[in-house]
C-alpha cells in the first residue's frame, strides 16, 4: 500500500489493544462519556441518554470555562423542550477532540478511562466543502484518541456514529464524495480495527437528519437546511430523481440510544435511517403541500435561481449545491443493505403534510426564512 496521509492514518498504533484488559462490569452504564453534545444529533443524544439511563453522563465541550460550557448544554435541553434540572447529571470535560488526550493530562486522561462505562462518539466536524486534511484532526485524530481511551485502563464499549456517506468511499483508492466522508470512512476503519483487537464496538450510520418529528426543529448549521432555505428563497426546488436515506433526529439518536442499550448489538454496523428511502422531489413536495411556493424545476434551472437569488443565497449554499449536491445524492437502487434501525421495533414518524408544516413553523417562527 503506498503510504499517503489517508493509509497512514489507518494504522492503528499498537497500544489501542483491550485483548488483555478487563472488562467493564456487566450492568446499566452508571457513567457515559458523550462526545458532540453541543451538537444538533448529539444534543439529542444527550437528552435520550439522561432518559433511558440513570447514568451520569460526562460531555467532552470545548469553551473557554466550565460555566460557558454548561449554559451551552443547557441550551440545547431548553430547544428540546426538556427540563433543564436534567443538567444536574451532566458532567462537563473541558477538552477537544483534535489534541491529543483531548488536551487533558495524562494523569486526567487515565482517571476519566477509569471513571466511565461506555463511549458514545458523536463528535465531528461537518462541513461537506472542507478537505480531508483540514477535517483529519477533529474527526480522524479524535477517534483515535477515543479508542485509546476506550483501551487504557478497561476493555470499555464504544458507541461510533459515523454516517451513511461512507456507502461507496474508498479514499485510498481515489474515491469518494468529500473530505468530510473520507474523513469518517477513516475512522470506521480504525473503530473495525479496535473491534478486531478485543474493543466492543458497536457503528451507527445515518443517513440526511431530518427536523424534530415534534418540533419542527431543525439543525441550523446543517447542509441539508441550508438548501432547503436556499430553495424556497428562490421560489423553486430541484426536480432530481435521487432518494434520501433519511431520518428524523428524535428517530435517529433515539434508534442509536436503544440499539446501544442492547449487548447483541455489540460488533454490529447499523443503518439508522427509515428503510423507505425519500424521493428527493417528495421531500420539497412536502414544503410545497404545507403552503410553500416549490415549483419542480431542472436541476440547471434551479442553480440558476439561487445564483440569481444574489445575497439571500452564501456563496458555500451555492458550492454545496453546485459542486456537492450532485455528487452526494444516492442514486435509484443504490445498496444500503445492512441492519436498519427497524431492530428496535420503534416505527418512524410519518412525513406528512403535518410534519413538513412544523418545520415551516419553526423556520418562519426563528426568522430563518423571509417573510412569506
Amino acid at each position: 500500500m503506498t503510504s499517503s496521509p489517508i493509509t497512514d492514518d489507518l494504522r492503528l498504533p499498537a497500544e489501542i489493544d483491550a485483548s488483555a484488559l478487563p472488562d467493564v462490569p456487566q450492568r446499566p452504564p452508571e457513567s457515559i462519556l458523550l462526545t458532540g453534545a453541543t451538537g444538533f444529533l448529539g444534543g439529542f443524544l444527550l437528552a435520550d441518554l439522561l432518559d433511558a439511563t440513570r447514568a451520569r453522563i460526562r460531555c467532552l465541550v470545548r469553551g473557554e470555562s466550565v460555566a460557558q460550557a454548561r449554559e451551552r448544554l443547557a441550551d440545547q435541553l431548553r430547544d428540546r423542550e426538556l427540563p433543564v434540572r436534567l443538567m444536574s447529571r451532566v458532567d462537563i470535560v473541558l477538552g477537544s477532540l483534535a489534541k491529543p488526550r483531548f488536551g487533558l493530562t495524562d494523569e486526567e486522561f487515565t482517571d476519566l478511562s477509569r471513571d466511565i462505562d461506555a463511549i458514545y462518539h458523536c463528535g465531528a466536524w461537518v462541513n461537506l466543502l472542507a478537505s480531508y486534511p483540514i477535517l483529519r484532526g477533529c474527526n480522524v485524530s479524535g477517534t483515535r484518541e477515543i479508542l485509546r481511551l476506550a483501551t487504557r485502563t478497561r476493555r470499555i464499549p464504544v458507541h461510533h456514529v459515523s454516517t451513511m456517506g461512507v456507502i461507496g468511499a474508498d479514499p485510498v483508492a481515489g474515491t469518494g464524495v468529500s473530505g468530510y466522508c473520507a474523513t469518517k470512512w477513516v475512522a470506521e476503519r480504525l473503530v473495525a480495527g479496535a473491534g478486531d483487537r478485543g474493543t466492543p464496538t458497536t457503528v451507527y450510520r445515518p443517513g440526511v437528519i431530518l427536523a424534530d418529528s415534534r418540533t419542527g426543529l431543525v439543525g441550523r448549521s446543517d447542509w441539508f437546511v441550508h438548501l432547503t432555505m436556499a430553495s424556497i428563497r428562490a421560489g423553486c426546488a430541484p426536480d432530481h430523481p435521487g432518494l434520501l436515506p433519511v431520518g428524523t433526529v428524535d428517530f435517529t439518536s433515539r434508534a442509536i440510544v436503544d440499539l446501544s442499550l442492547s449487548r447483541s448489538a455489540r460488533g454490529q454496523v447499523f443503518h439508522v435511517i427509515d428503510p423507505e428511502p425519500l424521493p428527493f422531489r417528495s421531500y420539497f413536495q412536502g414544503f410545497a403541500d404545507a403552503g410553500a411556493d416549490l415549483p419542480l424545476v431542472p436541476f440547471d434551472t434551479w442553480l440558476e435561481r439561487l445564483r440569481d437569488a444574489g445575497d439571500a443565497v452564501p456563496r458555500s449554499t451555492l458550492r454545496l449545491a453546485g459542486e456537492t449536491l450532485r455528487q452526494m445524492m444516492p442514486a435509484p437502487g443504490r445498496d444500503t443493505a445492512g441492519p436498519t434501525a427497524a431492530a428496535t421495533h420503534r416505527a418512524p414518524p410519518a412525513l406528512d403534510t403535518a410534519y413538513f408544516r412544523r418545520m415551516l413553523t419553526f423556520l418562519d417562527r426563528e426568522v430563518m426564512l423571509p417573510a412569506r
